[in-house]
């Protein structure tokens, strides 16, 4: 009974994180694309705003029943920040890519497809390296707002959460649509190759996002927080016996 009892406990968590994060991502990657396609000439604008309110719309849904993240980078940092185990972790990251296949496909059922919708390439002469380094540092910011954003500290400010992470999507997109088409997230980075099968540069859209957002994890959590035993301010508070830095 109590085996079958544990069973249960495990196994509901793990299909309502899968439920919510497939339908969250397919929202997401459905309605940035479906704002991006005409265009508009007007650069970076409808982009930033478009996949901003994407992302926020799922939060909006799902937050309360299951933390939903709609990016591998953002899962990869909450197990770095001891906030979600392994096993959680590969069912959250195999909801997020099934779930931008289904909502790319599903642009694609309903619209005029054209070639290369929402293909994310390098742009204004920009190079690999450079390419990288703006996707990687990009995301890299966008998960210390994430990791501000969701400190304890910060538990009473919880109701803002979908409002900062959004402006934080749109100004970070305003600024990197221009060169990279602004990626930073491989989940949403993937469906546009597979189904035009174009993978060129697309390494670096699976890899920078992913490894920028890794860092920024292991810097908040083993230098900044200082709820965490190892880390460096948690240190300097023992040393100087204070209980906040600000007090120095």
């Amino acid at each position: 009974m109590e085996s079958e009892l544990t069973k249960k406990e495990f196994t509901a968590p793990y299909v309502i994180s899968f439920i919510t994060e497939l339908i969250g991502s397919a929202i997401m990657i459905f309605m940035g694309c479906m704002g991006c396609i005409m265009g508009f000439d007007l650069g970076p604008v409808i982009p930033s705003f478009s996949f901003a309110f994407s992302v926020m719309m799922p939060i909006q849904i799902f937050a309360h029943i299951s933390p939903v993240h709609m990016n591998p980078g953002v899962s990869i940092g909450f197990v770095i920040l001891g906030l979600m185990e392994w096993k959680r972790f590969l069912v959250y990251v195999f909801a997020q890519y099934i779930g931008c296949f289904c909502g790319y496909g599903l642009l694609k059922l309903v619209t005029t497809y054209l070639e290369g919708m929402c293909k994310l390439h390098l742009k204004y002469g920009i190079n690999v390296a450079q390419g990288f380094f703006m996707e990687y540092l990009s995301s890299f910011i966008l998960f210390l707002v994430v990791c501000g954003a969701i400190d304890r500290k910060n538990a009473t400010l919880k109701d803002s959460f979908c409002l900062r992470l959004g402006f934080t999507i749109c100004g970070i997109v305003f600024a990197l649509e221009t060169f990279t088409g602004a990626g930073l997230n491989s989940a949403r980075s993937l469906p546009p190759v597979i189904f035009d099968m174009d993978f060129t540069d697309h390494w670096l859209y699976e890899v920078a996002p992913n490894l920028g957002m890794a860092t920024a994890a292991v810097i908040y959590r083993f230098v900044l927080d200082a709820n965490e035993s190892k880390s460096f301010h948690s240190f300097l508070l023992k040393k100087f016996k204070t209980h906040e830095i600000d007090q120095l």
